[in-house]
């Protein structure tokens, strides 16, 4: 009976450390994790660019995205819509400065959820003459993993 106290102990230790997570996060620090934190650090970039052709690469073909109105088709876009709008909405930003903070990240086999706070800040090109905005929010962005890579199929 003596002899299993140590493995008893050992057990309760280990058992009461917590999960080792990324630093400066509360992310569960796995492969995947860091997988999708890098997939999304990536996107953050080329929208900074303004680069649609990095944003469709990392982008499924079957992207579907209500954005907030899932009764109003009309807002829906679609990888074709993505395709083709994205163009036209950066040509109405200049000077785009996007933060985004992973706050939880869910991993299935094929599947994973980032939810996240973002805030940009940029100027609107109008007729009238360049504004200045501000934007922040919540947000999920959605993943399937196609072989060893994931890509976003909403959430943009």
């Amino acid at each position: 009976m003596k002899n299993l106290f140590p493995l008893a102990a050992a057990a309760l230790f280990l058992s009461a450390c917590p999960p080792s997570l990324i630093p400066g996060t509360e992310i569960r620090d796995t492969k995947e994790n860091r997988k999708l934190l890098v997939l999304i650090e990536q996107y953050r970039e080329a929208a900074q660019r303004h680069d649609v052709k990095a944003i469709l690469a990392m982008v499924s073909p079957s992207y579907y995205d209500m954005r907030g109105h899932p009764d109003d088709p009309s807002y829906h876009w679609d990888y074709a819509r993505l395709r083709k709008e994205l163009p036209a909405q950066f040509a109405k930003v200049k000077d785009l400065r996007l933060d985004i903070n992973v706050r939880h990240i869910e991993t299935t086999d094929h599947k994973a959820k980032a939810t996240y706070f973002y805030t940009e800040n940029f100027i609107a090109v109008m007729p009238a003459g360049d504004v200045p905005e501000h934007n922040s929010d919540i947000n999920r962005m959605e993943f399937t993993r196609q072989g060893d890579r994931w890509l976003i199929t909403s959430g943009l």
